[in-house]
């Protein structure tokens, strides 16, 4: 019987819930989706919000899995080569309807005991039982990319097993295991914080620091809310202490966001907040348009399914890009997946913060078109691989 002085705790009070859902075979659709489980989890009492974290990487390798490897049929065996095989055929099968509509199909069902995750794709399944040897062998090199993933979402779950050929995983989580088990109490406090971002030589960002606002605190770190995503690993944390300004060095633990333009960061005192962002002067993108609208034309692919929302409508556009982060002069490579007038998505290999980065993009008889963008997305797939969305600025 609950204590009728206690604060009220209502996912305690949640005896069975069941949702389905089914999301299409976009890798940027990925991160969302894994949040939204998160989330469920943590409303229905399954899982301690502090333990939450980890079921995030399970459920991220889970869903990864189901759409990389059994919708859009790409061999894991590809990220092995070590090379840029894995990134163009991934950006080649999303820009596919024929793959990348394929649904894959998630169903909670949670109750007083457990919580259950099953997911279901529609690909052509793998040789579960040789999988399954992999993970039990001590050799490391036996464990190939489906057999590491494998142990990370078997180290956090408490059950874990392969249905229909391997198209369906079932995953279970015990109420128990999923309870707090934190080393210092959080308590709830709402106050004001300064932060500055401390760079990789150790040196402090004081030119991008910014205010921030505490949600809770614990004797081992902090949590916090701002309204910018994080992508630097260490910051200091400045407390006002009897009017005077304390800073205390963190490491950024996990950066998550909660709608809008705000984040949360989970702190340990001892060490990932953001670069400032360039400010982009007002350009005439008619000449960019008219640019992007030769491309396409010289192209003629397919166009995607329309979306109303959008400006400018996407079409199919598979190319090896050039991408010029902000303050980098060697380039890194990214594959297209498609195009518009207004801006594109391609897959990379290397994270890009939400910053004014170079693109540029082949164009036949002619040199590169070089397009200031603004990255709007930078969504994880897989170890090493992300999914970017970019906003076309101007030229450069």
């Amino acid at each position: 019987m609950a204590n009728p002085n206690e604060a009220p705790h209502i996912p305690n009070t949640v005896l069975t819930e069941q949702t389905q859902l089914s999301l299409p075979s976009y890798p940027h659709w990925i991160e969302a989706a894994v949040e939204y489980l998160r989330q469920k989890a943590v409303l229905s009492g399954a899982c301690h919000e502090s333990r939450s974290g980890k079921l995030m990487v399970s459920l991220h390798e889970a869903l990864s899995n189901a759409i990389v490897h059994g919708n859009l049929e790409i061999s894991s065996e590809l990220k092995e080569r070590g090379d840029s095989t894995f990134a163009e055929a991934l950006a080649q099968r999303v820009a596919d309807p024929a793959f990348s509509e394929r649904p894959v199909d998630v169903v909670i069902d949670s109750n007083i005991e457990r919580c259950r995750w099953v997911i279901t794709d529609q690909g052509k399944g793998f040789d579960v039982e040789a999988v399954m040897k992999k993970k039990l062998s001590d050799d490391p090199e036996v464990l190939l990319a489906s057999g590491r993933g494998m142990l990370i979402m078997s180290s956090f779950l408490d059950d874990l097993k392969y249905e229909m050929g391997g198209r369906r995983l079932v995953l279970t989580l015990r109420r128990h295991s999923g309870e707090e088990k934190r080393r210092h109490p959080r308590r709830a406090a709402q106050k004001a914080l300064h932060v500055a971002p401390i760079l990789a030589d150790g040196t402090v960002d004081w030119d991008a620091a910014y205010e921030a606002v505490a949600r809770d605190f614990s004797e081992s770190g902090v949590g916090l809310l701002q309204e910018r995503l994080a992508d630097t690993e260490r910051i200091l944390i400045g407390i006002s202490v009897n009017n005077r300004m304390v800073y205390v060095p963190a490491e950024v633990r996990h950066c998550k966001a909660l709608g809008g333009d705000m984040v949360e960061l989970g702190c340990r005192f001892q060490t990932k907040p953001e670069t400032v962002r360039a400010a982009a002067p007002a350009l005439d993108l008619g000449a960019v348009h008219q640019l992007i609208t030769e491309i396409l034309e010289r192209h003629q692919p397919a166009q995607l399914p329309v979306d109303e929302r959008r400006s400018h409508q996407r079409v199919v556009y598979n190319e090896r890009i050039e991408v010029f982060p902000a303050g980098q002069k060697a380039p890194l490579i990214g594959y297209a997946r498609d195009l518009s007038k207004g801006g594109m998505a391609f897959i990379t290999t290397t994270v890009l913060p939400a910053d004014v980065t170079l693109i540029m993009l082949p164009r036949a008889g002619a040199g590169p078109l070089r397009l200031r963008s603004q990255v709007v997305r930078c969504v994880k797939i897989q170890e090493g691989f992300y999914d970017v969305g970019a906003k076309f600025l101007g030229l450069e």
